[in-house]
């Protein structure tokens, strides 16, 4: 069989990778979908001990045994209710007492005792409140570190330049070697928490920002390396919306990366299709040849479990999911785990579909920027050679979508067979034509009859 180009490009890219960490694209939950939805009962104050541990309780009971693993506390961990952050004398961010009173280390060492990791999250840059909270009269501080000649002053540049997403950091001076020693440092607090997952967040050139004040290449580096030096493998995870232009930066470093903007709608449901979920089926086309074992195009969480909640009809979800799954995308659940409706746990327990998304070979998208799309990808490890085929309707009625076999560089008869249904359905010479609702699709695995 020859294969497509694209393969040949993919299993380059393969031998290429630069760690073990996320050999496959990794499977859990994160908190920030139900910390920015408005719905009562969630938003800023929702992230606690205590709600953090019921999902870890569900995740162990109900999705541990489908891949789904880490466990991912996001912004506002070290922070009040207020969003003050907190810090330790030598700058290090520190768990806030009144959402976690028993530290992160329990909450570590209690996913662990249940056969789940932990993951942490910090804002690219140096934090301004490291200084205090009077920006304009900053008090100086030691950094924690082996040579213990550094202060908080020789961290950054003399002007105080700003950096990140938010411009809520100052930009570290990495000339300065006490810049690298106090990124080590708070990476060996995080590795004597236990910690297995880094979100490294609001990270230029992406973010919405451009511009030297903006360039956290070398943050992203110093934390690898910093990882690195511990012994203990973390996966490093960098967001968001990053600029393609410096992949090979990003992947140098990093094991995953947010290729778009936040997927949630800072509403009254989680997202909203518009808002951003369809958005990405263009956004992810010129990340494709990137990914691979060890680094991954992060589309963001997956918003499918939580019905009504969600913001979506059950099309939508099952199409978001969809997406998600033959992307190779990490698929890390952005619901409350507690409230998970039947539907939607029957869309992230697929097991058919859940080996689709870890084999780790992306889909790409037959003609993309049309309303009716035909995604494809080789299943080059099955015993008998098949394709992963999504066929999406984007459309605002329902529409026929058509897979034709030539596309993916065969004829002939094919085997047809319905992922999400679980059902054969029959031999289709040369094509496979079928009636998709608004916003649907049909996922079908096509099996050529003769060798091409």
């Amino acid at each position: 069989m020859i294969l497509p180009t694209f393969i040949l490009v993919v299993v380059g890219l393969i031998a290429l990778s630069h760690s073990q960490e996320a050999v496959r694209p990794y499977m859990g939950w994160s908190s920030w979908s139900l910390q920015a939805t408005t719905m009562p009962g969630h938003g800023l104050s929702w992230l606690k001990e205590d709600n953090v541990l019921r999902q870890i309780d569900v995740m162990a009971a109900t999705l541990k045994d489908f891949g789904y693993t880490y466990i991912n506390i996001d912004s506002g961990w070290n922070a009040d209710f207020d969003w003050n952050a907190g810090f330790d004398l030598n700058g290090r961010p520190i768990p806030n007492p009144a959402r976690f009173p028993r530290g992160i280390d329990f909450v570590a060492n209690y996913a662990h005792e249940r056969g789940l990791k932990l993951g942490i999250y910090a804002p690219v840059g140096l934090p301004m409140g490291v200084f205090g909270s009077d920006q304009d009269n900053k008090v100086n501080f030691d950094v924690s570190g082996p040579s213990g000649n550094c202060t908080g002053f020789d961290l950054v540049y003399p002007d105080f330049r700003v950096t990140n997403g938010w411009d809520s950091s100052y930009k570290m001076d990495f000339d300065n070697s006490c810049a690298q020693e106090f990124i080590d440092s708070i990476a060996e607090l995080f590795v004597q928490w236990e910690i297995d997952f880094f979100k490294l967040d609001g990270v230029g050139p992406g973010s919405w920002k451009n511009g030297s004040n903006y360039d956290n290449r070398p943050d992203v580096a110093a934390w690898r390396s910093a990882f690195d030096k511990t012994g203990r493998s973390v996966i490093l995870e960098i967001s968001w919306e990053l600029d393609i232009t410096f992949i090979a930066d990003w992947t140098a470093s990093a094991s995953g990366w947010r290729i778009d903007t936040d997927v949630e709608c800072y509403c009254d449901t989680l997202v909203r299709w518009t808002q951003s979920v369809v958005q990405r089926f263009d956004d992810i086309v010129p990340w494709i040849d990137h990914a691979g074992p060890g680094r991954w195009n992060d589309l963001d969480t997956i918003n499918v479990g939580n019905g009504t909640m969600d913001g979506l009809t059950e099309d939508e979800r099952r199409s978001y999911m969809t997406l998600w799954a033959i992307s190779s995308a990490p698929l890390y659940i952005g619901d409350d785990l507690s409230l998970l409706d039947e539907f939607g746990l029957t869309l992230l327990t697929n097991r058919e579909v859940i080996s689709i998304n870890q084999d780790g070979v992306p889909a790409r998208p037959v003609s993309p920027g049309v309303a009716q799309q035909v995604w494809w990808s080789p299943n080059i490890g099955d015993a008998v050679p098949s394709f992963i085929v999504g066929l999406f309707n984007l459309a605002e009625q329902e529409e026929t979508v058509a897979a034709n076999w030539v596309d993916f560089g065969f004829s002939g008869a094919a085997n047809v067979r319905d992922v999400w249904a679980g059902l054969e359905l029959g031999v289709y010479t040369g094509s496979y034509a079928v009636r998709v609702p608004t916003h649907g699709c049909r996922l079908i695995r096509v099996t050529p009859l003769a060798s091409y």
